[in-house]
């Protein structure tokens, strides 16, 4: 059971509600001891009657016999509610931190790993949980009671049956361990055939272009293979634990008809017994199968354990950038127009709004390119446009989404309208800044969901206006469902070019003091780029934008350079160079 001194990484169990579902489940373990109990008294005293004293006494005996059995069916079906809600409860918890998980960080595993882990990984859980757990929370309250009443029947019974059951326990304990390994095996062996399904899936037009459908057949056919090897052995493991604990019942009947016959009981006490040991099998089958689910279970936490570690990661992060940076919030790093300059709305910038006036400003610190290489840092306030420039796009991507928290680095400082970015909550991030990159992958969802994602809490003519406003108003109000057209599969049926218009449309809701565009003139048209230069244009906040063309979207622009020239050289105090003013669109 999940406890806090293990490093699973896990939530406790036994919390909130789900500690009343498991005193439930003792509950009905006990109400069976006690159903059994009496099922054995009661046919003590049927076989007791003599065929002479006629049906009068009999017929009541018979029904109260009907009676515990239906009293047995009815716990069991509540033992298998109760269970399932607990394990339910547990992995529905469990499945909202791995999705808080691969949200949170950019090194999370492929999509099919991540599928698998809420898949496979969490059916173990619940497994465990459901049909491990719960039989145990009930079973041993019913063996514990049963036994008791072999006791007070003859002592002997009681430990006709006993005996089968520690011996069962010994061989248990034998096969946990290799079950527990040959479990870990196959979990491995998925995880490799969803990250190649995942990833095969997603390379499909690749792989048709370059004719290689037969080769990747073959790769997911070895896998699968790999993993048909690895379930086969497990189901040896498991048969092996299943057949013990069916061996043990039976052999519990057999010692108790043996001991019986051997001290000469009374056959009606001999069938009270082989009532109770035959009430008691099924939640003896139970409790082998629970230590299969228990060796599964032990396999999928050792995964899922470290991810859903990574907030606790993130608080690290948090706290190394508070000490890093805590005491310079609001410093300027670099003055990119220049301290006594004239800022894009015509007032000077002296020392004392630099340093005090951080109303709808940017300052970027901590970055860096590559290893002892770091970026200088940016200062950036509202109507200044800043062109972030490499050599290399892929790094102005990487710091681009570094920045803004897309990907972490507990290096990395950014501070807008006076508020620390990074370590904010998803409503001030959202409200900060707006990001829009070419090759948006959009979510599932409707248009008007899609285009008030960042700002849910403003209302839907916003919206609209938002979409009218990047000149995708006419194509949509076209769809047969308007604004309420579902977005499938990244963004269909919308094309790539209305797409990034819907990303931009996103992006500007709201007017965050910072928008950020990455290269997203790449995927529009030449009406959608002339209409993005207005945007960048006429924008009243910090635009910090990467392209191929920036001349054509900007009149003028002050670049931000990320390269590193110089290995060695302290580049903090680097100044950015004011581009040449040139006309757009």
């Amino acid at each position: 059971m999940p406890s806090k001194n293990l490093p699973s990484g896990l939530p406790r169990l036994l919390r909130g509600r789900r500690r009343g579902l498991m005193a439930l489940l003792v509950g009905t373990g006990l109400a069976m001891a006690a159903v059994t109990g009496a099922s054995a008294l009661l046919m003590m005293l049927l076989l007791d009657q003599a065929p002479a004293t006629g049906g009068g006494k009999i017929v009541p005996l018979v029904a109260g016999l009907a009676a515990a059995a239906l009293a047995i069916g009815g716990l069991r079906a509540l033992e298998r509610v109760l269970g399932e809600m607990l394990g339910q409860d547990y992995i529905h918890q469990i499945r909202k931190g791995l999705v808080k998980s691969a949200l949170a960080t950019d090194r999370g595993p492929s999509p099919g790993v991540t599928i698998a882990r809420s898949t496979n990984d969490l059916s173990s859980v619940r497994n465990w949980i459901a049909m491990g757990i719960a039989p145990l929370a009930v079973g041993i309250p019913l063996i514990l009671g049963t036994a008791v009443a072999l006791w007070l029947l003859t002592p002997g019974l009681a430990l006709a049956v006993v005996v089968p059951l520690a011996i069962l326990a010994a061989g248990l304990a034998m096969l946990a361990r290799p079950a527990f390994e040959r479990a870990r095996a196959l979990r491995r062996q998925r995880g490799r055939l969803a990250a190649r399904l995942a990833d095969t899936v997603m390379a499909a037009g690749t792989i048709r272009a370059a004719g290689g459908e037969e080769r990747e057949v073959k790769q997911v056919d070895k896998a699968g293979r790999n993993v048909v090897d690895a379930a086969v052995h497990r189901a040896a493991a498991s048969g092996s634990i299943r057949g013990a604990a069916a061996a043990a019942a039976s052999l519990g009947t057999a010692a108790v008809a043996a001991v019986g016959s051997w001290q000469a009981i009374p056959t009606a006490t001999v069938a009270a017994a082989l009532t109770i040991v035959g009430m008691i099998a099924a939640p003896i089958t139970d409790m082998g199968r629970a230590v299969e689910y228990r060796q599964n279970f032990k396999a999928a936490r050792r995964i899922l354990g470290p991810a859903l570690a990574v907030s606790a990661t993130q608080g690290n992060e948090r706290r190394r950038r508070v000490a890093a940076y805590g005491g310079h919030a609001g410093v300027v790093g670099v003055n990119e127009v220049g301290a006594n300059e004239e800022a894009p709305n015509g007032e000077t910038l002296n020392d004392e709004a630099t340093n005090g006036e951080d109303a709808g400003s940017l300052l970027v610190a901590g970055l860096s390119e590559c290893r002892n290489c770091p970026v200088p840092e940016l200062r950036a306030w509202p109507g200044q446009r800043v062109l972030i420039r490499s050599t290399d796009p892929a790094v102005e991507t990487r710091l681009l989404e570094t920045l803004i928290g897309v990907r972490s680095d507990p290096d990395a400082f950014t501070q807008v309208d006076g508020m620390l970015l990074l370590d904010s909550g998803g409503r001030d991030r959202r409200r900060l800044v707006g990001y829009a990159a070419v090759g948006a992958f959009l979510e599932r969802g409707s248009i008007a969901r899609s285009v008030r994602y960042r700002r849910p809490d403003l209302d839907a003519a916003k919206g609209s206006a938002a979409l009218e406003r990047v000149g995708l108003a006419g194509p949509i109000a076209q769809l047969e469902r308007g604004e309420q057209t579902m977005l499938k599969r990244g963004g269909e049926p919308l094309s790539t070019s209305e797409r990034a218009r819907l990303v931009l449309a996103r992006a500007m809701l709201g007017e965050p003091p910072v928008l950020v565009i990455n290269r997203l003139d790449a995927d529009l048209d030449r009406d959608g780029r002339k209409m993005l230069a207005r945007v960048v244009r006429d924008y009243p906040g910090v635009v910090l934008f990467a392209s191929d063309d920036p001349n054509a979207l900007a009149a003028g622009f002050t670049e931000w350079s990320v390269d590193c020239p110089h290995a060695g050289l302290d580049l903090t105090w680097v100044a950015a160079r004011p581009a040449v003013v040139h006309d757009a669109y």
